[in-house]
């Protein structure tokens, strides 16, 4: 029962997605963290339902703890990247993002995941804008031949989103994480350089190709 439910709510979710990007450009874009952050910060990391199904701890903070993580990830550090996620039409910052385990002689790095936590912006779109900001800073700026990224399985953003980026599944952390009571698997994704590249030639990470593979996921869903 919970999956078709499940399922339910990403079709009447990614149905109106759709009809948004129809007369919509770009919604947000990204920046450095300032300290002001912080409040966003604060407040995000104390939502329980916000961190249901991240792969993080439920771990309360202070204003304080909240101000020295902003501050942390100001500072320069060439093996992680943050982003603070803005939306256009407001200026304000609605979530944050982060590659991080940056490896240059793997040239590898982990797509930590990306927090949508102004709940006006939770229909995908700035998780679609991630996706495709994230993979160009990766591949093309870094040069990196692979992003991986590791989440909970029953987070039904990352799950159908993920693939619909040409994220493949690489594999199951079975019980991985212990949340609201019980154990959780983990499902890892990554895609390669290649991959990318092939992807990008041929137009797939154009708007108007995700939203058709997006409708051929709802009519998947619908079977």
């Amino acid at each position: 029962m919970r999956i078709g439910e499940d399922i339910f709510c990403i079709r009447k979710e990614t149905e109106s997605l759709i009809n948004k990007y129809n007369y919509m450009e770009k919604s947000v874009y990204f920046r450095a963290f300032e300290e002001e952050d912080a409040e966003c910060i604060y407040k995000w990391m104390n939502d329980d339902d916000l961190k249901k199904l991240s792969v993080g701890l439920n771990k309360r903070i202070c204003k304080n703890e909240a101000l020295e993580w902003v501050r942390s990830r100001m500072i320069h550090n060439p093996y992680q990247a943050w982003w603070a996620i803005c939306a256009k039409d407001t200026y304000k910052m609605i979530g944050y993002m982060s590659l991080t385990d940056i490896h240059y002689i793997n040239r590898s790095a982990n797509f930590s995941g990306i927090v949508i936590g102004d709940r006006n912006y939770q229909d995908g779109l700035a998780w679609i804008e991630s996706y495709l900001f994230v993979y160009e800073y990766a591949f093309e700026r870094l040069g990196l031949n692979r992003v991986y990224g590791t989440y909970m399985i029953g987070h039904k953003t990352t799950s159908f989103i993920g693939p619909v980026m040409f994220s493949q599944r690489e594999g199951v952390l079975r019980q991985a994480y212990f949340k609201n009571g019980k154990f959780y698997d983990a499902s890892i994704g990554g895609i390669l350089s290649e991959d990318y590249f092939a992807h990008k030639e041929n137009g797939d990470y154009e708007l108007d190709a995700v939203l058709k593979r997006m409708k051929e996921k709802i009519r998947e869903s619908k079977k």
